[in-house]
C-alpha cells in the first residue's frame, strides 16, 4: 500500500494538472483581436490534455486508498482573466514555468512508488510539451505582452509605474495580508 506522502504528493500534481493556468483559460473571456482565435485553441488543447492525465492521476489516488484532492484556482488567476490574449500567453507561460519546478520535484519524491513516479513524470513531460507550444505561439507586432514600458492595450498611452504601481503575484500579497497598512 502506497504511503500518505505518495497519496499527498499525487494529489499535488492532480492539483496542478486541474487547476493549471491554461485550466482557467477555460472559463475566461479575455480581449483577443481578429486573427487571434487560435490561442485560445491552444489553451483547449491543452486543457484537453491536462484533463486525460488528471483523470488517470486521480484514479491512482483512489486505487492506492486516498481521496482525490483536486483544489481549487489560485486567486490570482481572477485578476487575469479579462486581459489581452498576448499578455496572458506570457503569464501562462511564466506559470508553467512553475509548475515544470514543482512538477520536478514531485517526480522526485514519487521514487519510491513505480505507478506513481510513471505518472508524475509523465506530467512533467506533458507540462513540459505545453510551455514549449506556448513559447513557440507567435507574438502580435505592437501588442502588449508586459506592463512597463508598453502600454495595457494597443491603443492606450504609456502609463508610469506610479500611477499604476508594478505589476505582482500572488505571494507578495499574502505576505502583507495581515499588514494593517497594506493594500487592502
Amino acid at each position: 500500500m502506497p504511503s500518505p506522502d505518495t497519496i499527498d504528493t499525487l494529489n499535488r500534481v492532480l492539483e496542478i494538472l486541474e487547476r493549471s493556468f491554461p485550466q482557467y483559460m477555460r472559463w475566461a473571456r479575455p480581449y483577443i483581436p481578429a486573427g487571434r482565435e487560435n490561442v485560445m485553441e491552444t489553451f483547449e488543447r491543452i486543457a484537453e490534455g491536462q484533463d486525460l492525465l488528471s483523470a488517470r492521476v486521480a484514479q491512482q489516488v483512489f486505487e492506492s486508498g486516498g481521496l482525490p484532492d483536486h483544489g481549487d484556482f489560485p486567486i490570482e488567476f481572477t485578476d487575469l482573466h479579462d486581459l489581452g490574449i498576448d499578455f496572458l500567453v506570457a503569464e501562462a507561460i511564466d506559470c508553467l514555468k512553475l509548475d515544470v519546478a514543482e512538477l520536478q520535484q514531485l517526480a522526485d519524491r514519487l521514487r519510491l512508488a513505480p505507478a506513481a513516479q510513471s505518472l508524475g513524470s509523465e506530467a512533467l513531460g506533458m507540462t513540459k510539451g505545453h510551455l514549449e507550444l506556448l513559447e513557440k505561439l507567435p507574438v502580435t507586432p505592437g501588442a502588449a505582452t508586459k506592463f512597463g514600458p508598453l502600454p495595457a492595450f494597443a491603443n492606450d498611452p504609456p502609463v508610469a509605474n506610479q500611477e499604476t504601481g508594478t505589476p505582482h503575484r500572488q505571494e507578495p500579497r499574502k505576505t502583507l495580508a495581515g499588514d494593517p497598512n497594506g493594500p487592502a
